[in-house]
C-alpha cells in the first residue's frame, strides 16, 4: 500500500507540473517578429514596427524611433507582459540597407573646340542618401583633336553597390563654331548656334533669347506655303484671312519700338512691342493678320484662327490671360508657325499653351 500510495503522490506531482506546464506555455506571450527585417538607410522606422503578431501579451515598451542613418545590424528589445503580470524581453535584429543609387548632377551636353581639352568633372555634383563621399567617373571614349560628337557616360557607385549611370554628349566643334548648350526647367535640350537659339529643335525669340541683328531676309517658304493652305481652308469656310505684317528686320524693330516708346513710354511699350532683336518677326516664321488692333479680338476672323490656326502647324502665340508667360498682351492677330506636331500640342484642345510654358523658358529681359 506504501508503494501504491508513493506512485499515485509521484503521478499526481508530475501531473500538477505538467498542468502547469501547460497553462503557462497557454498564458505565456507568443511573438513573431519580422523575419530577415531590411529597412532603407535614413527611413522613419519604430521598435514596434518590427512585430509581426503577438498573443497572449501587452507591449509595455515604449514606441522609439529607431537611428536608421547609419548601414549595418540593429538590436530590437521589446518588452511584453503577460495575463499574470510577468514580463519577458524578447530580441530581434534588423538591418539598415542602402537600396538607393546615388544622384548625379550634370550638364547633358559639354561642348569645346578641337584641340581644347576641358574637364568634363567640372560641375558634376553627386550626392547620395548615406552622405558618403563618392567618386564619379566618366566612361566612353572621345579625342579632344577630332570634331565630332561622343556619347559617354557619368557613372558612380556608392559602397552597397548601387550604380547611377548618366547619358551625356561632348561635342568637339571646329574653330570658328560658336555653340552653346543648356536644358529647360521642362528637361528640353537647348542649344545657341551663333547667337540663335534653339530648344528641342524649334527656333525661340522671347525677351530671353534673341536674334543677331543680322539675321533673317524674309518669311521662309515652308511658313508662306503652310499659310496658303491655312488661308484656302478659311476662304472655304466664308473668312477673308491676309498678312498685314510679314517680315520685320532688326532696323525696322529698332524704329518701330523707339517710335512707341517716345509715344507710350518704355514701360508701355514693353508689353506690346518687342525690342530690336527679340520681335518674331525677324525670325521669318511670324506674320500679323487683318487688323493690327483689339478690335480684331472676338471678330469671327479671329475666333475661326484661334479654333483651327493648328490645323496648319500655327500657334497663337500670345493668348489671352498669358501675359506673365509670354511678357506680351493678348494679340489675337500674331501667329508663329511651328509644324503641325507642336502647334497640335499648344493648341492643348483649345486652352492654348505659350511656347513659355510648353517648354519651361521665361520670358524676361535681362534689364
Amino acid at each position: 500500500m506504501k508503494i501504491k500510495k508513493k506512485v499515485l503522490i509521484i503521478l499526481i506531482s508530475i501531473s500538477i507540473v505538467i498542468l502547469i506546464a501547460v497553462i503557462f506555455f497557454v498564458i505565456s506571450p507568443k511573438v513573431r517578429f519580422i523575419e530577415n527585417l531590411e529597412v532603407p538607410i535614413n527611413k522613419e522606422y519604430y521598435n514596434l514596427d518590427a512585430i509581426k503578431n503577438i498573443k497572449n501579451g501587452k507591449i509595455i515598451s515604449n514606441k522609439e524611433r529607431i537611428d536608421t542613418s547609419k548601414l549595418g545590424n540593429i538590436e530590437i528589445t521589446i518588452e511584453i507582459k503577460n495575463i499574470l503580470g510577468i514580463s519577458k524581453k524578447y530580441k530581434t535584429k534588423i538591418k539598415i540597407v542602402d537600396t538607393e543609387a546615388p544622384n548625379i548632377i550634370y550638364k547633358n551636353i559639354l561642348t569645346t573646340q578641337i584641340g581644347k581639352e576641358i574637364d568634363l568633372l567640372n560641375g558634376v555634383e553627386v550626392s547620395d542618401n548615406s552622405n558618403e563621399k563618392i567618386n564619379v567617373v566618366v566612361e566612353g571614349e572621345y579625342d579632344f583633336n577630332k570634331t565630332g560628337e561622343y556619347l559617354l557616360y557619368y557613372v558612380a557607385k556608392d559602397s552597397s553597390g548601387n550604380i547611377k549611370k548618366e547619358k551625356f554628349t561632348l561635342k568637339v566643334l571646329a574653330n570658328g563654331v560658336n555653340e552653346s548648350y543648356f536644358t529647360t526647367s521642362k528637361g528640353f535640350s537647348g542649344v545657341i548656334k551663333n547667337g540663335v537659339t534653339y530648344i528641342d529643335g524649334y527656333l525661340v525669340v522671347n525677351k530671353t533669347y534673341s536674334l543677331p541683328s543680322t539675321y533673317g531676309n524674309g518669311l521662309t517658304k515652308e511658313t508662306m506655303d503652310a499659310f496658303n493652305e491655312l488661308k484656302s481652308a478659311a476662304l472655304l469656310d466664308g473668312f477673308n484671312i491676309y498678312i498685314a505684317s510679314g517680315f520685320r528686320s532688326y532696323d525696322r524693330q529698332v524704329t518701330l519700338y523707339n517710335n512707341y516708346v517716345k509715344r507710350d513710354g518704355k514701360n508701355a511699350a514693353d508689353t506690346y512691342s518687342a525690342r530690336p532683336g527679340h520681335s518674331e518677326h525677324q525670325s521669318g516664321l511670324t506674320f500679323d493678320v487683318n487688323e493690327v488692333s483689339d478690335k480684331f479680338h472676338n471678330t469671327p476672323e479671329a475666333n475661326w484662327l484661334k479654333d483651327n490656326c493648328y490645323k496648319y502647324g500655327f500657334i497663337l502665340r500670345f493668348p489671352n490671360g498669358k501675359d506673365k508667360e509670354t511678357g506680351f498682351k493678348y494679340e489675337s492677330w500674331h501667329f508663329r508657325y511651328v509644324g503641325k506636331e507642336l502647334a497640335k500640342k499648344l493648341y492643348n484642345d483649345g486652352d492654348w499653351l505659350t511656347m513659355e510654358e510648353y517648354f519651361g523658358i521665361l520670358s524676361i529681359y535681362e534689364d
